[in-house]
Order: C-alpha cells, then structure tokens, then sequence
C-alpha cells in the first residue's frame, strides 16, 4: 500500500470520528433539551396544582365570610321572634273597645308601650307584611287560620286579618295570621257528588 492510499484512510478515519463526535454532542443536546422540557412541564403541573390549591382556599374563605355575615345579620331574629309573641297579645287587647272611659286609657298605656317596642324593633330591621283584605292568599307571607265558604268571593282570596305579620331583614319571621274564602258548594253538586261516589262503589 503506498504513502498516499495510507494517508488517505487515515484522513477518512479522522473525518468519520469527528463525525461520530458530532453526533455524540447532537444527540446529548437533544437529550438535554427533553430533560428540560420535562422538567417545564413538572413544574407547570406542579405550579398548576398549587393554583387550584390556592383558588379553593380562597373560595373556602369568601364563602366563610359571607355565611359569617349571613350569620350577623339575622343574629337578633330569635330574638325579636320570641319578642313578637307579647306583642301579639298586645295587638289583641288593643282591639277591643270598651264604653268604659278609664278602661281605654288604660289601653292607651298599653298602645303607648306597644308602639315604643314597635318602633324600636322596626329600627333594627324588622318590618310589617302589607297584606290588605281582597288580596290573594300568598303562602309565602300568610298562614290561614279559618276558611269560609262563600258564593260571591274568588278561592283563597283573605277576608279578615286576624295578626299582622313581619319580615326582619328581608326573612319572613312571623306570617300574617288570615281567614281566608272557600267556593261555596251548592247542595246539588253535593248530592251528584255523593251519587257518584256510591255509584263507583257499586261497580268495585
């Protein structure tokens, strides 16, 4: 083999392992960029997984604080509710009229004493339900305590109040006490009524 046959494989060997090299340097800075991206990503997720934690915490805190001022605001309706029962009676007693001249001042003392509670309950939040008689029954702000037939009233509608009502801050915390109308059945309806009932037995 000559000089120049040699110099030349040595040549190609020298540029094959320079290419090896550089395959070698490619290959780890493609494999140092996949460690660092999966790196990113494991942070990302970590990152991503502390917001969450973050976020419900802080919606754990909102929450928390509205149910407290929920709390604080009805915190006086026990007991203004226990504070309405008297006053009830007080609203009773001050219907009645008498014919006897001392005996309705002394009701005055007692409408005296019934508006100042009135009032002051009123300053803290409380607030009588405007029912009027010919209104519709409303569950929501109105409990019947008598029902009467009628011929000439529509179903449900109030017919006398019997004791007012009262929201405190927008709860309702005593319904107003109402009598309240009924369809009046005529004696014909009765009887078809009954007949039917009796013949529908007959047939079981």
């Amino acid at each position: 083999m000559g000089k120049n046959e040699e110099k030349v494989i040595v040549e190609e060997k020298v540029e094959l392992n320079q290419e090896n090299e550089d395959n070698k340097d490619g290959n780890q800075e493609v494999n140092e960029k996949d460690l660092l991206i999966e790196e990113l990503e494991k942070k990302l997720a970590g990152l991503t997984n502390e917001l969450e934690t973050v976020k419900k915490a802080a919606a754990d805190i909102v929450n928390r604080n509205k149910q407290i001022e929920i709390n604080n605001k009805y915190a006086s309706s026990g007991l203004v509710s226990k504070l309405l029962v008297p006053m009830s009676y007080f609203e009773g007693a001050l219907k009645f009229k008498s014919e006897d001249e001392s005996f309705n001042n002394f009701l005055k003392g007692f409408e005296m004493i019934y508006n100042l509670l009135l009032d002051s309950l009123k300053s803290d939040g409380l607030k009588e339900i405007n029912t009027k008689v010919n209104d519709s029954f409303d569950p929501h702000v109105h409990e019947v305590t008598e029902v009467v037939e009628v011929d000439d009233a529509k179903e449900e509608t109030i017919l006398e109040i019997l004791q007012s009502g009262y929201t405190y801050k927008d709860r309702v915390i005593k319904p107003v006490k109402v009598k309240v109308s009924k369809q009046k059945i005529e004696s014909n309806e009765i009887e078809k009524e009954n007949d039917d009932n009796e013949n529908e037995n007959i047939i079981n």
